[in-house]
């Protein structure tokens, strides 16, 4: 969002240039299609879950372990915006036990696994704004 120094009025900026690391990348930036902040929501969204959940995976290549979302496809590891770009529909479970790596985290309470979900949700105009995130992330930390 980008205010108006003038009237104060907030403006949504749509940006179309491809870039991001392939496991943090929205759906709409892997469909090629224009995108705005909410982009950016799912792709903190991502990196929350990966930290919250211990989510991890070798990259192709190396032995270094790397955080991120992803959908096993066969033996491939798809990066989650890409799954969701050519599946909208897909059901995402978290927390997501079979990914964790030890040391265990504390479980997720409801209102972080939520908040996760809209975060990461397909379409952009249905994750929460930057102000949203901010008071529902303080609201799951107090409940934590």
């Amino acid at each position: 969002m980008v205010d108006n120094p003038t009237d104060g009025v907030q403006n949504r900026l749509a940006l179309s240039s491809t870039c991001g690391s392939d496991f943090y990348m929205a759906p709409e930036v892997w469909a090629g299609r224009s995108y705005t902040a909410q982009a950016d929501i799912f792709s903190v969204g991502v990196l929350f879950w990966a930290v919250l959940d211990r989510i991890i995976f070798l990259e192709d290549g190396t032995n270094q372990e790397q955080l991120g979302a992803y959908v096993m496809r066969g033996r491939w590891l798809t990066p989650l915006g890409e799954a969701l770009s050519q599946n909208p529909d897909l059901q995402l479970t978290i927390p997501m036990r079979s990914r964790r790596a030890p040391p265990l985290p504390p479980p997720l309470n409801h209102a972080m696994c939520e908040l996760l979900l809209d975060m990461l949700d397909s379409d952009p105009d249905t994750r929460p704004t930057a102000d949203q995130l901010e008071k529902r992330v303080r609201r799951a930390i107090e409940l934590g």
